[in-house]
């Protein structure tokens, strides 16, 4: 039977004594990396009223919820979508009606401005088709967000005037 040549056994361990010189200080520099708190951003707040705020985003994908948001809010550095606000007295607002608000960009120098919630501003619109009058009302936050009563126990009421005098009055269907 042939014996191992010792000068092979020699140079395996060289090898795996290098191996780990190289390899476990750079595995040992990832984890010192993630143990590092991710560096954060200023997110300022304009509106008022607002009881929960859902984002999703920053450099690694995931939902911040807040409920209790301040005028200003510190996030890790990234970039963000509005997914839900939520205001007092039952309103929201989902992604689909954030129209004109694409992403926010957090960043770790610069403070980012998210002007949403109150005051909020009732519009209406008025379109005739034919004898009849059609009115489309919307509930808009102050950057344009449109809200929706989650409620829904007390629509929004209409009178229509001619002349100071009231000639028509009644709620609006939700729908």
């Amino acid at each position: 039977m042939a014996r191992p040549d010792r000068r092979h056994k020699d140079k395996a361990f060289w090898a795996s004594a290098v191996a780990c010189l190289v390899v476990v200080p750079g595995w040992w520099q990832a984890g010192a990396a993630r143990g590092q708190d991710p560096a954060r951003g200023e997110l300022r707040i304009e509106g008022t009223h607002i009881t929960k705020l859902v984002l999703e985003g920053g450099d690694a994908p995931h939902t911040e919820e807040l409920t209790d948001p301040n005028a200003s809010l510190t996030l890790p550095v990234g970039a963000y979508r509005v997914q839900l606000i939520e205001l007092q007295g039952g309103y929201i607002c989902p992604a689909q009606s954030l129209i004109g608000l694409e992403r926010i960009a957090v960043m770790e120098d610069t403070p980012e401005v998210l002007k949403v919630g109150g005051p909020l501003r009732q519009e209406v619109t008025v379109n005739r088709q034919g004898r009849v009058l059609v009115l489309n009302y919307r509930l808009l936050g102050i950057g344009g967000e449109r809200y929706s009563d989650t409620t829904r126990n007390k629509p929004p009421r209409f009178t229509i005037y001619k002349g100071g005098v009231a000639i028509a009055s009644g709620n609006f269907e939700y729908g």
